[in-house]
């Protein structure tokens, strides 16, 4: 299969990236040095090549805006639409598989994905129900307890108080949790985390 209308545009150490057989390739470049286009051109010749299809392919990115100009580059290489293919942020993805295999995550199909102003007013809600003083505890730092919590990928279960502050933290943390999972509510961090406990307990097909 031709490739060279994808290589021909690329410097000497862009192209032996691009062009390299290795199952898995380390490839260092410094700000400013369009690291994106090397992964868009990588791309583009695996599926050109006929290696892969372009829905057997995952590529992530930190924001939004790289990913759409990737998948964009990606259409302009190979005159296809690859709208389906996995390009995303590491939530986006995240949440794009949860809503597709919502079952084997044992998630309601209508989940919600609650902010961060709304996880803070709901541990708000946690505290005062269970009369916890939050001069002693603020709620922004049982906010931060959580989300490293999660992190670091520890469930409340997994976690001990050893102390009076560490008791009420970890309370708190049971109670959030049980009450996202009653609502069928999700935070950023358990998109992640559900992912993460998913691929590794039943690896996803990325094509259905």
């Amino acid at each position: 299969m031709d490739i060279s209308h994808i290589i021909s545009s690329l410097n000497e150490f862009q192209r032996q990236a691009v062009t390299s057989e290795a199952d898995r390739l380390l490839v260092l470049a410094g700000a400013g040095s369009d690291k994106a286009r090397v992964l868009v051109h990588r791309i583009a010749r695996l599926i050109q090549a006929g290696d892969y299809s372009p829905f057997e392919i995952l590529a992530v990115t930190f924001t939004n805006k790289p990913a759409a100009e990737m998948r964009h580059r990606i259409e302009g290489l190979l005159n296809i639409l690859v709208s389906g293919m996995w390009v995303g942020t590491f939530h986006g993805l995240a949440h794009r598989m949860l809503r597709t295999h919502w079952q084997v995550a044992k998630l309601p199909q209508s989940f919600q994905i609650v902010d961060s102003n709304d996880q803070l007013r709901l541990i708000k809600q946690i505290m005062k129900e269970q009369s916890i003083d939050d001069t002693r505890i603020p709620p922004k730092q049982v906010q931060w307890y959580i989300n490293h919590c999660k992190d670091a990928g520890r469930r409340a279960d997994h976690i001990e108080g050893f102390d009076m502050i560490a008791k009420w933290l970890l309370q708190i943390y049971l109670s959030y949790e049980d009450i996202c999972q009653r609502d069928g509510m999700d935070d950023f961090l358990e998109l992640l985390l559900i992912a993460h406990e998913l691929w590794f307990d039943k690896p996803i097909d990325l094509k259905h």
